[in-house]
Parts: structure tokens; sequence; C-alpha cells
């Protein structure tokens, strides 16, 4: 009997997955060798079809500004393409004046941008574009060139060093280590979230205690930005999965911290009205300012635009400054001569103000914990938003501080 088995009748269906197969196995590879010899003469990092960089920016990632001086070296303007999208990194001057002055609105963060920082940074200053952006930086400027919010800042800085010099003296009598980084981010975080907010969330108490909500603001920050270097990111966020499941979780007390505090500071202005206690129950924190701003219906100020604003300002304020601080401090510590000269410019202002304020400088032993933070208190107690002006040499050192080690290496646009 003839054999009529099916692989006799249609031996096109079991030769057509080998054809595949085999084509697969000798175009993919072609492919992959035709367009990195493409790529030969290229100065900038090597793409994959399809993963364009991602690969290597993913590599990278610890060591970014690192990687990107690498091709700086070689070029002013390195292009990373990317699944989806590509960005361009800029580093010849005339360009970046180019970019973020003269031709500044021809230069939009736009969607793709927005979409990443969207669940952090909302509608605030640094996720905006265009006529919502001049709106916001305009009347930013105007809050913080005001005289109030100056010297309360001041009196929220100096009260929380005083914390910080405590934390350290304490430690130094138990000669014990600390992490001067860690100490500092909570210090900015304290300090900017009082400012910001007028709340304290004590991280910089005595025990070092953990916070929900800074614990969750890190964890935002790190994720929203491995976004840019994550094209799979938008599926995880889909299937609420791994890294997006986690941000959904710090966001969520992210925000039930931030608008509890906004409704508790509009009953506290509410209640300050209606007793006529302005001066005394109104605070000068940024939360407080654009509130009272938005009373005005032309501002189309809402809960979530104080709350992106406020959080907007905290992350502008809590890692550049411990950031510099940090630099600051590495830096005098391994330069001697510049050490002295700090020193003796803050004991002569020290000596100086005291005069003439008529204040006794009371002598103190460094062994001794409480007669030092008296004395150091009294110091804090002579340092005001106008007298900081005088420190021309404090102000040259965190002036080359920056230039070396820039708190803010890479600007987005």
């Amino acid at each position: 009997m003839e054999d009529k088995t099916l692989s006799s009748v249609y031996p096109s269906l079991y030769e057509f997955p080998m054809t595949i197969t085999m084509f697969v196995c000798m175009v993919i590879p072609a492919w992959f060798i035709i367009h990195r010899w493409n790529q030969r003469n290229e100065k900038g990092p090597k793409t994959w079809p399809l993963l364009g960089a991602s690969i290597e920016q993913f590599l990278n990632y610890d060591r970014m500004h690192d990687w990107l001086v690498e091709y700086f070296s070689v070029t002013k303007t390195v292009k990373v393409p990317m699944p989806f999208t590509s960005y361009t990194y800029i580093a010849d001057p005339a360009n970046v004046e180019h970019v973020l002055k003269t031709n500044f609105a021809n230069y939009p963060k736009g969607e793709t941008y927005h979409s990443y920082m969207e669940v952090l940074l909302g509608d605030g200053i640094f996720n905006s574009d265009g006529e919502h952006w001049r709106r916001q930086r305009k009347t930013a400027s105007l809050e913080f060139a005001s005289r109030n919010l100056k010297e309360f800042s001041t009196i929220v800085f100096r009260e929380y060093a005083l914390k910080l010099s405590s934390i350290l003296g304490q430690a130094s009598l138990d000669n014990k280590e600390v992490d001067m980084q860690e100490l500092l981010m909570r210090l900015t975080l304290d300090s900017i979230c009082k400012v910001g907010f007028g709340v304290e969330i004590g991280t910089l108490a005595p025990h070092l205690p953990n916070n929900s909500f800074a614990k969750s603001f890190d964890t935002a920050q790190i994720i929203v930005t491995l976004r840019f270097i994550n094209p799979l990111w938008r599926i995880k966020k889909f299937f609420n999965v791994g890294s997006e499941a986690l941000l959904d979780q710090s966001i969520k007390t992210i925000d039930d911290f931030t608008y509890s505090v906004i409704r508790k500071r509009k009953a506290e202005i509410k209640e300050a009205r209606a007793t006529n206690e302005n001066d005394n129950k109104i605070k000068h924190d940024i939360l407080s300012r654009f509130i009272e701003l938005s009373e005005n219906p032309e501002n189309n100020l809402n809960d979530k635009s104080l709350r992106d604003v406020v959080l907007n300002f905290v992350i502008a304020g809590r890692d550049t400054t411990a950031t510099t601080l940090s630099w600051a401090i590495y830096m005098i510590m391994t330069h001697p001569q510049v050490a002295d000269k700090l020193y003796s410019e803050l004991k002569d202002f020290e000596e100086e103000k005291a005069k003439q304020e008529n204040v006794s400088l009371l002598p103190y032993n460094p062994e001794d914990a409480e007669s030092f933070n008296e004395r150091v208190t009294k110091y804090a107690s002579l340092l005001t938003y106008d007298s900081l002006g005088k420190l021309l040499y404090l102000h040259a050192v965190v002036t080359e501080t920056l230039r070396l080690y820039p708190a803010v290496p890479q600007f987005c646009v």
C-alpha cells in the first residue's frame, strides 16, 4: 500500500520551519556585523539593532558621568540612541548657552521626558515647558527673593546645622566613625522639608531613625531615573511588577504625606485668619506662600499643583546641597592650607560680630560636650542672612567646590 503520510503528501510543511531557521541563522549575524561595521568611525557609543546603546548605558549606569566624559574627550556632542528615543549630550560651552539661554524656547523637554518623570515631579517646574514653566519660574523667583523666606531659611538651616554639630560632637567624643554623606542627606532633607512644607520630619534625630517619607522619596528618585535607560519600564508598569510596583508604593507614601500636610496647612491658615493671628500662625514656608497664591483663581493652583511645586523644590534643594557639602568637607580636609585660612576667617568673624553685638564668648573645652555645644550655639546665633555675605573666603571655597564637583553635572532639556 502506498505511503500517504503527511510528510510525503505535504513535504513543504516540514521543510518551511527548517528554511526559516536557516534564514535567521544566516541573516541575523550578517545584520549585526553590517550594523557594527557601519559604526566603525562613530565617535559615540556603539549600538545594537533594536536595542540601541541601552546595553552599554545600563552597564555604565553607576559611572554614567565618567562614561560620558570618556566620549567627551573625543567629541563635544555625544548621541546615545535608545529604543523608541535617543539622547544627545553636549559639552561645548557655546552649544550649552544656545540650548539653555539663547534659544531655550526651542528645546522643550517634550512628552517623552514628561512621561518618565510625571509620577514624581508632576507638572512642577522641572517637568514643564512653555508658558506653564515661565509662570512657575516667575512666581518662584518672586517668592525666593522675599525677605521673609530668606530669613526663615536661615533660621531653619541654622537649627538643623546645630543638630548635626551635636551628633558629630558626640561621635568625636566616642571616637566613632560616621557616614558624612548620609548625615548631610538627612540634614538637607529635614531642612528643605521644613522650608518647603513647614513640618519637622526628624531624620536627623540623635538616633538617626528611619522615615517612610524619606525612604520612599529616595526610592522614587532612583526608579524614575532608571526609566531613562530601561526601555522595558512601560511593560513593568502595565503589569505592575518589579521596580514599577515598588514605585507605586513609594509615590503613595509620598502623596499621603504631602496631601495631609497641604490640608493641615490650609486649615491652619484659615484658623489664623479667623482669629486674626496671621503673624503668629501663618508660616513663611514655601507651601504656605503658594497656598496664599492659590486663592487667586488666575494662578490656577489646586492641591495637585501645590504638591508638584513643593516636591520639585525639595528635589532641587536636597541632594544638590548635600552633595556640595560632602565635596566641600572632603576638599577642606585634603587641603590643610585652605582649612587654616577658612578657620581664621570664621574665628575673626566670630570675634568681630560678638564685639559689635556686645556678646561675651564663653571659654570652652573640646573634650566637654556641654561647654563645646554652648559655644557652638552662641556662634550660630551670630550667623544671619546678611552676615553670611561677609564670609568671602567661605564663599570662594564653596564656589570652587561647585566648579570642580558640580552638584548638577548633567542637565536635561
